[in-house]
């Protein structure tokens, strides 16, 4: 661009020197043997009107052509954020991606993202996203309370959205700088996610030049969460149980694999715990189905609440659920399943309006080195230790003893 405004520069008064030197050689040309202090004198006006009408006129090109290259550089923004934001990102790097385009379109100091969408947000770990352009970003002078405040989509805004916005501005100092800018992305009314850029003293004429680039950029950032979602859902659906929301068979064996492999080759101990109810035939014969299966998914929920984050619990079938527990040795992983058994025998099952139930449930351990060297013996000593759990009379945990 820079070589474009030298060219534009050299033309402009190129021009204005060319347009001069024809007006004097035509004036020269209708009154021959005239001298060059006279042709200039008689010719001056319409030089200097020439001149000032030629400088206006590349001034206004020059102007048209920076705001032309300009726009190019947000098209071509939005365009290398097409071919990198997928649908198969995660949101967390999907959301820094999306700042980082809003920070170059606003030319913003500092941007926040956060995500609306309750669904979107169960795929990610944070629901709030922030970034610094690396750009003085603390300004010299304070003007907390005096920023202008520009909204796209205002009608989009609702009161609740309104009071999110304010907390963010106000938790991330965004009422430092004097210009603060609101992003919403949404569908079809719906607020997906909502953006808040800090920016310094930029021309309110800024506002109305960015607001068609803006405005694709929100729209193109609606349809990238909607994939995105949808990828999310589909690949959890293949890797979870339907009526738990716990792991499937498939993954936890792809996990254990994956852990087991791990605790090889950094020496750590692993443990694996299989659960399994008391008596559940005689519930299923009792309520039927359907209240049993709400009684399996109110246990699966109470016991995700007592697990670490890198633990792995998953749905065997049945009423049959095993765990994986990284860094856990066979005692620690009796002191989880004895937490557990606790929790679960002194809860009460609400099964519908008029149907309650206390249920036992008992559990085998076993652990790596301690146990067996590879996951399959591991599952099946503790799969072992369950039975010893039934046969010593239920509601119990028996770490496995080899015979």
């Amino acid at each position: 661009m820079e070589k474009e405004k030298k060219l534009l520069q050299i033309c402009k008064y190129s021009s204005i020197i060319l347009v001069g030197s024809l007006i004097l050689f035509y004036t020269g040309y209708l009154q021959p043997l005239t001298s060059l202090r006279s042709l200039i004198h008689s010719a001056w006006l319409l030089i200097f009107l020439c001149g000032v009408l030629l400088y206006f006129v590349f001034t206004i090109v020059e102007h048209y052509y920076e705001e032309l290259v300009e726009y190019n550089e947000y098209l071509k923004t939005f365009h290398e954020f097409q071919m990198e934001a997928s649908p198969t990102m995660k949101i967390e790097n999907l959301s820094i991606k999306i700042l980082d385009v809003l920070i170059k379109i606003f030319n913003g100091n500092k941007a926040v993202l956060i995500i609306n969408d309750p669904e979107i947000k169960r795929f990610s770990k944070n629901g709030e996203f922030v970034i610094s352009s690396g750009k003085n970003t603390v300004p010299q002078i304070k003007r907390r309370g005096t920023h202008y405040f520009k909204t796209f989509y205002s009608s989009l805004i609702d009161n609740e959205t309104k009071v999110c916005v304010d907390d963010i501005i106000k938790r991330y100092s965004l009422d430092d700088y004097s210009t603060v800018a609101v992003v919403p992305f949404a569908n079809e009314n719906h607020i997906v996610a909502t953006s808040v850029v800090g920016l310094q003293n930029p021309q309110r004429e800024f506002f109305e030049y960015i607001k068609e680039p803006v405005e694709i950029f929100s729209k193109q950032v609606s349809s990238i969460f909607e994939s995105a979602l949808l990828h999310q859902e589909i690949a959890l659906a293949s890797i979870t149980d339907s009526l738990t929301g716990l792991y499937n068979k498939r993954y936890f064996q792809q996990r254990i694999r994956e852990e087991f492999s791990k605790a090889k080759r950094n020496h750590f101990p692993i443990a694996v715990v299989i659960s399994d109810l008391d008596n559940f035939k005689y519930y299923v014969d009792r309520y039927g189905h359907p209240l049993t299966d709400n009684l399996l998914f109110q246990l699966a929920s109470l016991i995700k609440n007592l697990l670490r984050e890198s633990d792995i619990i998953c749905r065997f079938g049945g009423d049959e659920f095993v765990y994986l527990l990284p860094f856990s040795d066979s005692l620690d992983a009796y002191g989880v399943a004895e937490r557990i058994k606790t929790r679960v025998v002194s809860h009460e099952f609400l099964l519908d309006e008029n149907n309650s139930a206390f249920i036992t449930i008992s559990f085998g351990v076993a652990s790596f080195p301690e146990h067996g060297d590879t996951w399959e013996e591991i599952i099946k000593n503790a799969d072992n230790a369950l039975f010893q759990s039934k046969e010593k009379g239920k509601n119990r945990i028996t770490i496995y003893e080899a015979a």
